[in-house]
């Protein structure tokens, strides 16, 4: 991949971070559920996924 091709999927990457970061609790569970519904079957793991690299499992 070119550098400016990974330029721009990092800086749409990184709006789409802050536009995430900019939401109230509704908002953000409204934008959950629409995810959920559009995407049943690949939802899951996507979500596990982000939810590890935001906030790695901590061993208990």
């Amino acid at each position: 991949m070119a550098d400016s091709e990974t330029g721009t999927r990092e800086a749409a990457a990184e709006l789409r971070i802050t536009r995430v970061r900019a939401l109230d609790n509704q908002a953000l569970v409204a934008l959950v559920t629409y995810l959920l519904a559009r995407h049943p079957d690949t939802f899951p793991a996507m979500l596990d996924d982000a939810l590890s690299s935001v906030s790695p499992k901590q061993a208990g």
